[in-house]
């Protein structure tokens, strides 16, 4: 958007050059570029989606009124006054249009434009072409709501109607293009035909002219969906749809209608006196958001005089009353972007000034803070114990075909069906992961990969009598050989170890206790089924997938396949974690080989190296166990690494040593060993 800056300082008198308050407003969020221009500066603004009350004058001023303390100075408008019956409008399309103005401008002189107005227009790029249609798209530019001007005599029957379009009809536009519209398209009508384009473009036979001496005037809210999608359908894009596209102020209505007709009445010397008429089917909310001034301190990270606070708001249009220590803060309809605390002090922080927040270091104390909850930290350590497991894991689809579900018999009573499905593979939302794991299968089978121990921890869906229901859980599925190597050759996967797989998930989720009975489940052949069972709720089940369900997915091989609930399994879950911090100072390692009976343990061992090492060997690996003939009948060799840290200091190559000679000397006193 173009702004002036000789027609911004008519709202804010301020000594600044131009260049300093562009700079001042790109600090405080609005991205401002200056072009020179003859006496003049022009601001070219970057107008974010969420704010559409700097798509005018006052908004852009507002913000300048913040940053400098210079206070606007107030548009010339007729005060607020009765509506009357002057002129009949109908709103058909009650969604499209909330709010519809129509104001009666009577005995106009049609003209060229002043100087003054032609040339503030032309500076922002905006066509002149007489005072009658250029008073709205200056009321546009200065306030941000568009406004239509129809030559009154010219619309026939005597009323306005608000409706969409029929069929087939059409209508010449103020650029001299005839238009064809459609039921989608929202229009602006007399009693016999359409006359606007609503919040787009007017039409050319109620276009003013030389020859206009009465105007309607129109000042209406109408819905930003609707518009956009006319707009791109026509093709055709003006300075009022962009606006009204990014949602007009619906309060801004009657105020720029008496902003225009104080300007009828001084470019046009028209009579401005008989009152207009409103049809209003949107009642205004008053929006309040409670604001602790602590909670400005503690999210920007400088203290804020907390008058400033409050003169910082209140110079953005929010009325501001104090309660105790608290501002109850009144949210003021053109700021619809703002509903909770976090975005008052947003506003606060950005006028104050992001220079100003001084820029600190993190402590540099180490320290490790789980990031993520309890649920994402035992999903991940599931993740470990799975794959450890020799399982891969597999991403499959959150949506899956209506065919699919029933093929591998898993569709659910009640499916969660998505309402524009972007084809007939991706109908519903899955009630399990068993389809998406046969496909995969399938898949890896025809490509020669008939080793296949995969897994996935998902989300499946259901649907309730009032909203979802969304269940982790965890999906593995096993398929060929359970090894494949020269020792164990070929043998294939059974129950057995998709069972064993289940039960050892159960013991690293630190699951104590669990029963495993019969199941009857559809999908599976009945007599390899088994569902698993903790506190007589139903947590899962395991088995071999039934032929003909195979037979579905054209595989030919046995699949077995299991489902586990998350939340349910972690509900008897005892894992725990603990967190250090990470090490300051540097290890130092050391090996030692001994030779003890073939009686002593490994065990043994390490226990006699821990209790000697102390807190100080902070691990203690076993990596080789050897017998044969450089050892003595009746015995055999442990080898152990010792890894030595200090949490205080650094451990010196003395140090070490002595603790080295120290483990020695205890696995020869008590368990009889010798050096290698």
């Amino acid at each position: 958007m173009k702004i002036s800056y000789n027609w911004l300082k008519q709202f804010i008198d301020s000594n600044l050059l131009a260049e300093e308050v562009a700079a001042k407003l790109t600090m405080a969020g609005l991205e401002v570029n200056v072009i020179p221009a003859e006496k003049d500066s022009i601001f070219e603004v970057e107008i974010t989606s969420n704010r559409p009350d700097w798509l005018s004058l006052v908004g852009v001023a507002r913000e300048v009124q913040a940053i400098t303390g210079v206070k606007m100075s107030p548009l010339e408008h007729l005060p607020e006054a009765a509506m009357g019956p002057a002129f009949p409008i109908e709103i058909e399309d009650k969604q499209g249009c909330l709010r519809y103005i129509a104001r009666i401008i009577k005995d106009v002189k049609i003209a060229e434009s002043p100087a003054w107005m032609k040339q503030r227009l032309e500076a922002v790029g905006s066509r002149t072409i007489n005072n009658g249609a250029d008073i709205t798209n200056y009321c546009l530019y200065e306030t941000g709501q568009p406004l239509h001007a129809f030559d009154l005599n010219k619309l026939e029957g005597g009323k306005i109607i608000v409706r969409r379009a029929k069929k087939g009809e059409k209508i010449t536009t103020i650029d001299g293009v005839e238009r064809e519209l459609d039921e989608s398209i929202l229009v602006i009508a007399d009693a016999v035909k359409p006359v606007a384009i609503a919040g787009i473009m007017g039409g050319l036979d109620t276009e003013v002219t030389e020859n206009t001496r009465n105007i309607l005037l129109e000042s209406a809210w109408f819905d930003p969906v609707i518009i956009r999608r006319a707009s791109r359908k026509l093709g055709l894009s003006t300075e009022a749809n962009y606006r009204f596209e990014r949602g007009a102020d619906i309060k801004n209505v009657d105020f720029s209608s008496r902003r225009a007709a104080v300007l009828y009445r001084q470019v046009c010397e028209a009579d401005v006196s008989t009152p207009a008429s409103e049809v209003n089917l949107f009642a205004i909310e008053p929006r309040q958001v409670r604001l602790s001034p602590w909670r400005v301190t503690a999210l920007v990270g400088t203290d804020i005089p907390f008058p400033t606070m409050k003169e910082i708001l209140e110079a953005l249009g929010f009325k501001v009353n104090v309660d105790e220590n608290d501002f109850i803060v009144d949210v003021p309809s053109f700021r619809r972007d703002v509903n909770i605390e976090e975005d008052l002090i947003e506003e606060i922080a950005r006028i104050w000034g992001y220079d100003k927040i001084p820029v600190l270091l993190p402590p540099q104390t180490p320290r490790i803070e789980p990031a993520r909850g309890p649920l994402t930290q035992s999903k991940d350590a599931l993740r470990v114990a799975l794959t450890g497991m020799g399982l891969n894991e597999v991403l499959t689809y959150t949506l899956v075909s209506g065919n699919a579900a029933r093929n591998a018999r898993a569709a659910a009573d009640k499916p969660v069906k998505i309402m524009n499905p972007l084809s007939s593979e991706q109908e519903f939302m899955r009630a399990s992961l068993l389809p998406n794991f046969l496909k995969a299968v399938n898949l890896n089978l025809n490509r020669k990969r008939p080793e296949i121990k995969i897994f996935e921890i998902a989300r499946v869906y259901g649907l309730l009598e009032k909203g979802f229901s969304e269940t982790e859980t965890i999906g593995i599925a096993l398929c060929g050989s359970r090894h494949n190597n020269w020792q164990d050759h070929q043998k294939p996967v059974n129950f057995y170890d998709i069972k064993g797989m289940v039960e050892e998930l159960f013991e690293k989720a630190g699951v104590k206790t669990w029963a495993i009975r019969p199941s009857a489940i559809e999908s599976f052949d009945p007599e390899q089924a088994a569902e698993f069972v903790i506190n007589d709720e139903i947590i899962g089940h395991c088995g071999r997938i039934a032929k003909d369900v195979l037979k579905n997915f054209d595989i030919t091989e046995d699949v077995y396949f299991a489902a586990i609930q998350l939340e349910p399994m972690l509900k008897h879950s005892a894992i725990e974690y603990h967190y250090e911090p990470v090490p300051r100072y540097p290890s130092s390692s050391r090996d030692i080989a001994i030779v003890v009976p073939e009686t002593v343990t490994a065990e043994q061992a390490f226990d006699v190296i821990r209790a000697s090492a102390g807190d100080l060997a902070e691990t203690i690996r076993l990596f080789d166990v050897y017998k044969g003939e450089q050892v003595p009948k009746g015995s055999k060799s442990l080898a152990f690494t010792i890894e030595y840290r200090s949490k205080e200091t650094t451990l010196t190559e003395d140090q070490v040593t002595k603790l080295y000679e120290s483990v020695k000397q205890a696995l020869e006193t008590k368990l009889s060993a010798t050096l290698r």
